[in-house]
């Protein structure tokens, strides 16, 4: 079968790449070039400039925060006899205009700096606000090996990556650029990029410091969240919360398309919670506006964890159907509650970039197809396709040539394509399955030769790999701690069912002590291991019953007539039990 419109998407691609025959587009600028795109501005892009307008905004009488200077903020905290900064910009020059506005504010002077974390755009202007003296510099103490890293080891592939992703090259004129998603544009590189004024910290510590700066209390707390080193800083004279980069005006950046090591996206919620817990009036984060208001803050840090939990469980409750990430993608999507909110707008980090990162961070690049173990190199899948294109033939049938010519890495991947393009399924597997086989054969990796082989029997329906755990590996399951089968509970929750549902219940294990609260908030679980100050449901029961409850190898009816799983609240919660389990996928 001939599919016109697959034939003309391979002859756009096949033009793209080159080749003998290819259509090759004149340069940029060269007579018969096609014309750029038109210009466009997303409204809601536009609009979000207004929040990185340059601003220095009086939070409390002693605390300031310097907003559209760079692309981070620097907050000013007076003390008695002194005043320190939290984060200090990202070059000399915009640290020196923030400068001078926090001296109109006070003539106090600076006797200390705190780095959140690593960043460029928290630390690179800290030697003018040092002003040449050996004052304090508080940081988590692997934040100068981070800062190190980024400028000596990674720094020639990072900065290039860095000057595209903040559109440096595109400020000085009229190229499209609105701004940088958390301030007006990066100062440090590109051709108006300022000088460094990096300076190491002196003090650091591990997990927690409460010291006196000025005359002030104060709490230094590690949080990773955007970074390993991240930290938060609390005033709790006037319950003052700096998040740092854990959350801004923005959807956060679960992943960064400039390059960086992955993000643990579960320990970033957690941080959020840790926040939360500490009752702040004010929350001044280094990018972005800073939010008064004790509702306001607990809302907003609420509904930024559940952001980053949804994408994170639903991401891995899609791995764990079978989906890779191009399936991921368009699985995993917001609900509207959280996707229509203020400081989840795409303006900084994406959704279908997070779910690829925490996709990769759990089980790396491979996507659990045979055919993309060794693919056929970019040279070799350009004139594949172009001459595809060229001959106007189908998917099925150059995957049979190129299976013919001994091609087989390029015979797996036509054959994909044919699958998804539903050709002539069957065959199409069955071409895949000998094209997997005879890489297979090929491959001197055990574990290479093994995978292939298994998919190949796979697709053509010799065998079902089903996980049915025997006597030992049950016992070995029954064996870990209750709180791992709680933990996971979330990644297995049906968001969709559970949108308008909330919910808490409280398990209570009899055998062991352990006390855990579940709650369901409109497509999110949490998990705390606690009793619930208010349970709408509690269940009494020992770990083994619910272990096996869990894995399939116990029926909840039985368990509970046999009073095996109790109900303290009475009867009643016998139907909010399996109403509630079937969130999960159990009842």
């Amino acid at each position: 079968m001939r599919t016109k419109k697959i034939w003309m998407s391979f002859f756009l691609l096949a033009a793209s790449c080159g080749g003998e025959d290819a259509t090759r587009e004149p340069p940029s600028g060269a007579a018969g070039a096609t014309a750029p795109a038109q210009q466009v501005s997303p409204p809601s892009l536009a609009a979000h400039s207004e929040e990185l307008r340059r601003d220095v905004v009086d939070v409390t009488q002693s605390v300031a925060v310097a907003i559209g200077f760079g692309l981070g903020n620097s907050i000013l905290i007076e003390g008695e006899t002194c005043a320190f900064v939290v984060d200090t910009t990202e070059s000399r020059e915009i640290a020196g205009e923030i400068l001078a506005e926090f001296k109109a504010r006070t003539d106090k002077p600076i006797e200390a700096l705190i780095y959140t974390h690593n960043h460029a755009d928290h630390v690179f202007g800290a030697d003018i606000f040092a002003a040449g003296r050996g004052i304090d510099i508080y940081a988590h103490e692997r934040t100068a090996t981070e800062v190190d890293k980024a400028i000596n080891i990674i720094r020639p592939i990072l900065s290039v990556r860095s000057a595209r992703m903040f559109g440096t090259y595109l400020s000085a004129g009229d190229n499209g650029f609105i701004n940088a998603g958390l301030g007006p544009g990066l100062g440090v590189t590109g051709p108006h990029g300022g000088s460094i004024g990096y300076l190491p910290p002196t003090k650091t510590f591990v997990d927690r410091l409460e010291t006196e700066i000025c005359g002030r209390d104060v709490i230094l707390q590690h949080a990773p969240g955007e970074t390993d080193d991240q930290i938060y800083v609390y005033l709790p004279d006037e319950k003052i919360l700096m998040p740092g980069d854990n959350i801004y005006k923005a959807f956060p950046n679960l992943y960064t398309i400039r390059g960086a090591s992955y993000r643990d996206v579960k320990a970033w919620a957690e941080s959020l919670d840790a926040m939360r817990a500490v009752g702040a009036r004010h929350l001044v984060p280094s990018h972005t506006r800073p939010i008064s208001g004790a509702d306001a803050v607990q809302d907003v840090l609420m509904t930024y964890a559940d952001g980053i939990r949804f994408v994170h469980d639903q991401t891995l409750r899609g791995m764990n159907m079978g989906m890779d990430p191009d399936a991921l993608v368009q699985f995993v999507d917001l609900p509207p509650h959280l996707k229509n909110h203020p400081y989840l707008q795409e303006h900084y980090g994406t959704v279908r970039w997070s779910v690829r990162s925490i996709y990769d961070g759990y089980l790396g690049w491979f996507n659990g197809d045979g055919a993309t173990l060794d693919p056929p190199s970019p040279t070799v899948r350009a004139a594949a396709l172009n001459d595809l294109a060229r001959r106007e033939t189908t998917l099925l049938m150059a995957a049979k040539e190129a299976f013919a010519a001994d091609n087989f890495a390029m015979a797996a991947e036509l054959a994909t394509l044919s699958i998804e393009a539903k050709e002539d399924t069957p065959r199409a597997k069955a071409l895949k399955a000998d094209a997997l086989s005879s890489m297979g054969y090929q491959s001197v990796s055990p574990n290479g030769r093994n995978y292939l082989l298994t998919q190949a029997r796979e697709l053509r329906g010799e065998i079902i790999i089903e996980e049915l755990p025997d006597e030992r590996s049950l016992a070995f399951t029954r064996a870990a701690p209750i709180a791992n089968f709680m933990a996971a509970l979330p990644v297995n929750l049906n968001a969709a069912a559970a949108l308008d549902i909330e919910r808490i219940a409280e398990f209570r294990f009899t055998d062991t002590g352990d006390v855990f609260s579940v709650e369901v908030r409109r497509g999110v679980a949490v998990v705390t291991p606690d009793a619930a100050t208010a349970p709408d449901l509690i269940i009494e029961t020992t770990t083994e019953v619910w272990i096996d409850l869990l894995i399939g190898r116990r029926n909840a009816i039985p368990s509970i007539a046999t009073g095996a799983v109790k109900f303290p609240g009475g009867i009643g919660d016998v139907a909010a039990f399996g109403s509630f389990m079937k969130l999960f996928g159990s009842a």
